[in-house]
């Protein structure tokens, strides 16, 4: 798998072999159009794209959305296995989960599809634990994402 520096250095190279060429007034029109309504400050990650990483426990793997430097936040989505376990732990920033498919149990609390649970910062929870399996949206404090 290819690195970010990787394909730096390739399109960097690309670049230098590429010569600009100006497009027909006609085609920039038509692509102008297509582009104004997308935000320009703006990301999408569609179902297929992405990468999802495996984190220690067995089981649980994560793929990053975003980050919103300002908020200092990185939004991500966990999936846990059938029967896979987070251990508890501390929470530098708040941390907000809903349930995208599938139930589990953060500490006490029991979650199922569709539900929200939020942790304050500074907040200790118990295990993560999902007997069926789950899809765990999370919009965390990004110094908890490198902890």
């Amino acid at each position: 798998m290819m690195e970010k520096d990787d394909v730096a250095m390739l399109d960097a190279i690309a670049a230098g072999w590429i010569t600009p060429v100006t497009p027909p007034p006609a085609v920039k029109t038509r692509l102008m159009e297509l582009v104004r309504d997308i935000p320009q400050n703006s990301r999408t990650v569609r179902a297929h794209e992405g990468r999802w990483s495996r984190l220690p426990q067995e089981g649980v793997v994560v793929k990053f959305l975003t980050a919103d430097k300002s908020h200092g936040t990185t939004t991500l989505l966990m999936e846990l296995a059938p029967g896979a376990t987070l251990p508890s732990h501390e929470h530098h920033g708040a941390e907000q989960t809903f349930v995208v498919s599938g139930s589990c149990r953060i500490g006490g609390v029991s979650l199922s599809k569709g539900d929200f649970h939020h942790i304050e910062a500074g907040s200790r929870h118990g295990a993560v634990v999902s007997d069926e399996g789950c899809v765990l949206l999370l919009v965390l404090d990004s110094a908890d994402c490198a902890a």
